[in-house]
């Protein structure tokens, strides 16, 4: 590894944190990797490069924000290859219903190497998952951006050219990519925000993350954007969208004030599944300016409005309730 490489990670640290630590870091990077192999060397200087963007952003690993990227992280890993598993569930389905599996490949160049690209996203994504289980959140936080990355390539070669022939629908576009990609994005973005110190071996409570995760991600957003994946779950056909919203605004108003008094679990749910809620809130947004789902998105907002009074006025309450009363203050004694 050159040294022009380890230079360049160093770069991302803060400049006052260079000066003060950067020849000590250098000296030790160059101990733990001498003689090591290069993928060794590539995994301890991206933990280096790491380190340096979560020390410029003030993700240290004492900070309130890097625990509770940490406690979410499994989540985060499996819910993004949960919408990855409902994809192939998807193509698997199909295949199976309509026999040759060669008609659902697409035959014309750039469609035919989205679609393999889209696969190998998926498989990446999986990867990550496994990865994270088993608590090698090195190869997880590796493979994360790169599923990302294929996940985005592929978007671009599938409506590119659409794009670029009806320049009218850039923003609905836009907003099919935050929908295909934003979710999966954000939760790499989570674990990458982990401090590797934090995370640690794979425990029984990261494995009911991890499965919840599966099943948030997975099952019930890979239904709300795919109507009809699921026969159980057709009840709930437009249903599920508006309510991630709502259910990640409820954990907000719920996790402030229990943080405060140094609880973080519920932070850490409302970290995870901020995600889906964010995206969710964007594509109601949108459907704002469409005649036809106007008046079911002001419906949608106008409920999250609602919530958010009745929240802050009932967290206002019984903050006032449930706070200690300040000591009485009495005048001195004299003598």
């Amino acid at each position: 590894m050159s040294d022009r490489v380890l230079r360049g990670a160093l770069r991302l640290y803060p400049a006052k944190y260079r000066r003060e630590w950067g020849e000590e870091i250098a000296a030790v990077f160059a101990g733990i990797t001498a003689g090591a192999g290069r993928w060794a060397v590539a995994r301890e200087l991206f933990d280096l490069a790491g380190h340096g963007v979560r020390a410029r952003l003030g993700l240290r690993s004492g900070g309130t924000f890097a625990r509770l990227a940490a406690m979410a992280a499994p989540f985060a890993a499996a819910a993004a290859a949960g919408i990855s598993l409902m994809d192939l569930y998807a193509l698997a389905r199909d295949w199976l219903r309509h026999g040759d599996a060669a008609l659902w490949v697409p035959s014309a160049p750039p469609f035919y190497y989205a679609y393999w690209i889209g696969r190998g996203s998926e498989a990446l994504f999986l990867a990550v998952a496994g990865a994270a289980v088993f608590g090698r959140w090195t190869v997880a936080r590796l493979l994360g951006p790169v599923a990302v990355l294929l996940a985005v390539v592929t978007w671009l070669v599938e409506n590119l050219d659409f794009m670029a022939h009806h320049h009218t629908v850039w923003i609905r576009s836009l907003v099919g990519l935050v929908i295909q990609v934003g979710p999966q994005s954000l939760w790499v973005l989570i674990l990458l925000a982990a401090p590797p110190d934090l995370l640690g071996p794979a425990t029984w409570r990261r494995g009911l993350a991890a499965v919840a995760g599966v099943l948030v991600g997975g099952v019930m957003w890979g239904h709300t954007v795919m109507y009809g994946l699921f026969r159980s779950l057709s009840m709930l056909d437009g249903a599920l969208r508006p309510a991630f919203p709502v259910c990640e605004l409820v954990l907000l108003l719920v996790a402030v004030p229990v943080l405060r008094r140094g609880r973080y679990a519920p932070a850490a749910a409302a970290l995870a599944g901020a995600p889906i809620g964010l995206v969710s809130l964007v594509v109601t947004i949108h459907a704002l300016w469409s005649p036809y789902s106007r008046d079911e998105a002001m419906a949608e907002l106008g409920v999250l409005a609602a919530v958010a009074v009745v929240g802050v006025v009932t967290a206002i309450v019984v903050e006032s309730r449930w706070a200690p009363a300040a000591p009485e203050r009495r005048p001195p004694t004299v003598g």
